[in-house]
């Protein structure tokens, strides 16, 4: 299947230098690359803001003696925000198996008119700036129809393994991901061998050089769960001593539970990964905010490992959907049922298959969900999967091109999108990056922003 969109030039009222489109078949989207922030506690690394605008959300920030917060701005690709704020300063845990804490609530307020967009989110205080790279996903309205993409066990820098072909293999999904639109990706645990402030960097930042996207570069809000690997695996055992694994873990990325709502829908992540990890506390935390929050017509689950490792959370919950990984090979038996409830969903791992996830198409009004590839809800990114192994040989199924350079120089530009996929997607998008200071039209699309 080809679709074509174009923007030119007219001469009419319409000044915005960046058009958003929508098409029944397709977005891409980007982004810079940045140094990551470790003070800001919320939003961070595993876990993405996701926020309407004109809406508020929490930042948990945990100042140095004497620092106070000036400001907040949301920096995107092409638009920067000043966003109002409330500081709120005490003494709150953050993580309950490490004791960490932080001393700073900050509650920002989006301006109304804020473009969709996801943003870095940027404190400036007394001392210094603080920054958390693409932190912040902002909507202009909660849809009622999105699509929800799992992936899982990537595995990187794991010896014996080429750590660029995994990190293109999650490239790949990234642009594919970012035509589909999907509002949410999971990435649920086993997710880097052994960090270090280069792995991370290139986890979270791609590698620019070589054409590599990382999890920042996702449109769509990302969320991570921890693995049975995301552990300090140089100096830690493989089980028992969880004050130091959650210590090491808010290190390297934050939270290892959190809940979110999403309208009337709730997504909630806790932490089975770790072999004998008692996440009780995890699920009462669960519990206790969706009692505060409404428990929604609709809540997914994530985390790492399947059936009895997710009982305790569905028996409290009552889960309409669940993503996990860890079993590398058996994705082809989703669903498999828990509470006898056909809702688990496994992501093949990354590591060893072609670039592949799940996607899954959430009704948010009826609170229900369907698979978009099958019962199974497999997709496989590329023709020719025995490629797997080799980048160079790659040949997406849903490819975006544009017959100009998208950078801003060209006032008349169409964007064509491929798509070889066996199943059809619904509002793709995709991004113009027209001269400032012109009017311009589209065909065959509508325009979203």
């Amino acid at each position: 299947m080809l679709d074509r969109a174009r923007c030119f030039r007219r001469p009419s009222y319409f000044t915005q230098k960046i058009l958003f489109v929508s098409i029944l078949s397709f977005l891409l989207l980007l982004f810079g690359n940045n140094l990551w922030a470790g003070e800001i506690v919320y939003p961070w690394r595993a876990t993405t803001a996701l926020v309407k605008a004109g809406d508020s959300f929490d930042v948990w920030f945990d100042a140095d003696s004497g620092q106070t917060v000036n400001s907040v701005e949301l920096r995107g690709p092409y638009h920067n925000v000043s966003a109002a704020k409330t500081v709120v300063t005490g003494s709150w845990v953050y993580d309950q198996t490490s004791g960490n804490k932080y001393n700073t609530r900050i509650t920002v307020t989006v301006p109304a008119d804020a473009p969709a967009d996801r943003y870095d989110l940027v404190i400036l205080t007394s001392t210094r700036e603080v920054k958390s790279i693409a932190a912040v996903k902002v909507v202009k309205k909660i849809k009622s129809e999105y699509y929800v993409l799992h992936i899982s066990d990537v595995h990187r820098y794991q010896g014996g393994y080429d750590e660029i072909v995994t990190l293109k293999k999650v490239s790949t999904i990234v642009d594919i991901a970012n035509i589909i639109d999907p509002e949410v990706v999971f990435e649920t645990g086993d997710n880097i061998y052994r960090p270090s402030d280069s792995r991370i960097d290139q986890m979270f930042n791609g590698i620019e050089s070589q054409g590599i996207k990382g999890i920042r570069d996702f449109h769509a809000a990302t969320f991570l769960a921890a693995g049975n690997h995301d552990y300090d695996m140089n100096n830690d055992g493989k089980s028992g001593n969880y004050e130091y694994k959650a210590d090491w873990y808010n290190k390297w990325y934050g939270l290892h539970a959190y809940n979110m709502a999403y309208g009337d829908n709730r997504f909630v992540v806790i932490n089975n990964g770790w072999g004998g990890y008692s996440n009780k506390h995890q699920i009462n935390n669960a519990v206790s905010w969706l009692n505060s929050a409404g428990r929604g017509n609709f809540r997914i689950g994530a985390a790492h490992c399947k059936s009895n490792p997710m009982l305790p959370l569905d028996n409290e919950v009552d889960l309409d959907l669940i993503l996990v990984g860890h079993n590398h090979y058996i994705a082809n038996k989703n669903p498999e049922p828990i509470n006898a409830k056909p809702i688990q969903y496994v992501a093949s791992s990354i590591r060893e298959h072609a670039p592949e996830f799940n996607l899954f198409r959430v009704d948010a009004t009826k609170g229900s969900y369907t698979t978009v590839s099958g019962a199974t809800a497999q997709v496989v990114a590329i023709e020719n999967p025995a490629d797997k192994d080799i980048p160079s040989l790659y040949k997406p199924k849903l490819l975006l091109t544009y017959s100009k350079n998208n950078n801003g120089s060209s006032a008349a530009n169409t964007a064509t999108i491929v798509n070889k996929f066996n199943l059809s997607i619904k509002r793709a998008r995709i991004r113009f990056v027209m001269p400032k200071g012109a009017a311009y039209r589209i065909s065959s699309g509508t325009i979203e922003q």
